[in-house]
């Protein structure tokens, strides 16, 4: 695993992550003292206390980037991940007089050198199926007024890998990137982070750790299906100017350890809607082989049964999940659902919004209002009335709520009518409720 910037903040905590993980890691950075510092720390966290590589070096000279993969290869005869961290982000505006030099030197690091060390990267890649995680920002998304340069760079980034996610894929190799919110460096906490403190509905800014989480999810076999994706990791700052919350210290390092177990859900209730097939069948079987109670619903009967038969099956513990038969566009059913749930299991900790209808639409079918209800009923409306009734359930648990939504929320097809509406309305929906209930410590996400 190569990470750019990983002799300090948010590169080191990727790197850390790594290395308790079980991987081969190099560190690098510009200052061999700071990459002497991390290597020494990284390999008392490694398992098998296995020696990162350590590299000293300018990315924006072409001689180091070359140096960085050669020395990799030569010493781990492969690269699996490369992570592009490094960057720079002085504040920036059209007026001041050195403008285009900062400019050049922002684009230099934050964006030219990540193509070059991509370019030299492929062949390496291709050889084993890897992926490449590009660090962007929030500030891609969301600009401010003091940073000129920095947030076009990371645009561009962005940009930069949903090209290569088309062009890369049929090599078989993923290409995503992360959108970090405001993450705490060091101690006293800069103004940035003061204010960031006022605006995130989770209540705080982030840390290394945070993100080091979704590097590594990214590069795993659990996200063998994402490519071309922006995860913003930013305790929902996006989207929000909001209260003033207390700023925490990074985690620490026994909490980098137990991400090792973050897959393990014993004895937490998973509720999957739309899980007797498809989609939700395959989410229910994941938490059931993960050790989680599950509860396998959908309208039909035998769908049901049979998902549980073969669930309960998967469960290491043989665990028998709740069966239940419904139709979510009744309060009766929704409510049955709920109460079941609890009454069965005492709790819920994770709420799925999977099940949909997609039934083709368009403006002219003379049926077009019948179907429009229908749809909005299950993907939308239902939805809102079963998270409404979990709420104070998964208030108790610190849970979290995930809204299966589709890329049809995102780039519209013509046959699509009320579909992808609804879907788009959901990813909305999500961000809102992101906003009211994050306080709550509840997480609002979709997929």
């Amino acid at each position: 695993v190569v990470v750019t910037g990983s002799s300090s903040g948010i590169g080191e905590g990727i790197v850390k992550l790594f290395s308790i993980l079980g991987a081969n890691v190099v560190v690098t950075g510009r200052k061999a003292q700071d990459v002497q510092r991390v290597a020494k720390e990284i390999q008392e966290l490694s398992p098998k206390k296995l020696k990162p590589l350590e590299v000293v070096g300018d990315l924006t000279k072409t001689s180091d980037i070359n140096n960085l993969l050669n020395s990799t290869v030569k010493t781990f005869g492969k690269i699996d991940v490369l992570v592009n961290n490094a960057g720079i982000y002085p504040k920036t505006n059209i007026t001041q007089t050195d403008v285009l030099s900062v400019w050049d030197q922002i684009f230099a690091v934050d964006l030219r050198a990540v193509v070059e060390l991509i370019h030299r990267s492929v062949p390496h890649l291709e050889k084993t199926n890897g992926t490449i995680i590009d660090i962007s920002s929030i500030l891609a998304i969301a600009p401010v007024n003091f940073s000129l340069a920095y947030p076009a760079a990371k645009a561009g980034l962005d940009m930069l890998t949903k090209i290569l996610a088309l062009e890369l894929g049929p090599k078989g190799i993923r290409v995503n990137t992360i959108n970090p919110g405001v993450i705490h460096g060091r101690d006293p906490p800069s103004p940035l982070e003061v204010l960031a403190q006022k605006s995130a509905p989770l209540g705080r800014v982030g840390q290394p750790l945070d993100i080091a989480r979704a590097v590594a999810f990214l590069a795993s076999t659990d996200a063998h299906f994402i490519t071309g994706a922006n995860v913003v990791v930013d305790g929902g700052l996006v989207y929000n100017a909001g209260v003033l919350n207390t700023l925490i210290a990074d985690y620490p390092i026994e909490d980098y350890k137990a991400v090792a177990k973050s897959r393990d859900f014993t004895g937490k209730v998973i509720l999957v809607t739309g899980s007797s097939s498809g989609i939700g069948e395959g989410i229910v079987k994941l938490f059931s082989i993960l050790g989680a109670n599950v509860v396998v619903t959908g309208r039909k009967a035998q769908d049901v049964q049979r998902v549980a038969k073969e669930v309960q099956e998967l469960s290491p513990l043989k665990l028998k999940p709740l069966e239940v038969v419904g139709d979510l566009t009744k309060t009766s059913d929704v409510n049955n659902l709920i109460d079941s749930t609890v009454k069965t299991f005492g709790k819920i900790d994770v709420l799925v919004n999977n099940a949909g209808i997609y039934p083709q639409t368009n403006i002219t079918q003379t049926d077009l209002l019948s179907v429009w209800d229908q749809v909005f009923g299950v993907d939308l409306r239902a939805v809102v009335e079963l998270i409404h009734r979990s709420v104070p359930h998964l208030e108790k648990t610190n849970g979290t709520i995930i809204d299966i939504s589709s890329i049809a929320a995102i780039a519209p097809t013509k046959f699509m009518l009320a579909y992808a509406p609804a879907k788009a309305g959901m990813d909305m929906l999500t961000r809102i409720l992101a906003l009211e209930l994050g306080p709550k410590g509840i997480r609002v996400n979709t997929v």
